[in-house]
C-alpha cells in the first residue's frame, strides 16, 4: 500500500516564515534590543551586589547569566533586521 500524505500534513510541516513590514520588523527589533538591554541593567546590578559582598563569589556567574541571554537576544534581533 502506497502512503499518501493529505495536503494539511505538508502544510503543517512547512515553517511559518511570514514576511513581515518595514515598521513591523523596526518595531520587534527595537523591542528585543531594549529587552536585552534590561537584561544588561539586572546583569550589572547582580554584579555590582557581588562587588559589595565578596563572600558570595559564586554571584559574579549569576550575574553573567542576565548579561549572556542579553547579547543573544541583541544578536537574533540584529540578524533578523540586517537579513530581512
Amino acid at each position: 500500500m502506497a502512503h499518501s500524505s493529505r495536503p494539511d500534513s505538508v502544510r503543517a510541516a512547512e515553517p511559518h516564515t511570514k514576511r513581515l513590514s518595514p515598521n513591523e520588523l523596526r518595531e520587534r527589533t527595537v523591542s528585543s534590543m531594549v529587552s536585552a538591554a534590561l537584561l544588561a541593567v539586572v546583569g550589572t546590578l547582580i554584579f555590582a551586589w557581588a562587588l559589595r559582598t565578596p563572600e558570595y563569589p559564586w554571584m559574579f556567574a549569576v550575574g553573567a547569566v542576565p548579561w549572556v541571554l542579553g547579547l543573544c537576544v541583541f544578536a537574533r534581533a540584529f540578524w533578523k533586521y540586517t537579513h530581512n
